[in-house]
């Protein structure tokens, strides 16, 4: 399971999937790498501050087929 969780073929899927996400936010960089245990790709974009503020990358997620930050009842953070 292992390596199948590592494989080229989960690579590639976790790039097509994400790189909808990365169209979705200009200035965004799409980022695949395997770990130890797995492959997993993030999508980078500004600071926890900018998100929790702005909301982008969720709003992206839900653009690109997911259902992330809908629901979400946490306060948004203030800049110390």
């Amino acid at each position: 399971m292992g390596e199948l969780l590592k494989s080229q073929a989960i690579q590639n899927m976790l790039r097509e999937r994400m790189t909808n996400v990365q169209a979705a936010i200009p200035g965004s960089e799409l980022d695949v790498v395997v770990g130890r245990n797995r492959a997993r790709a993030k999508v980078k974009f500004g600071s926890d501050f900018d998100e929790a503020n702005t909301g982008q990358l969720s709003q992206a997620l839900d653009l690109a087929g997911g259902n992330r930050g809908t629901n979400v009842v946490a306060q948004k953070p203030t800049r110390r």
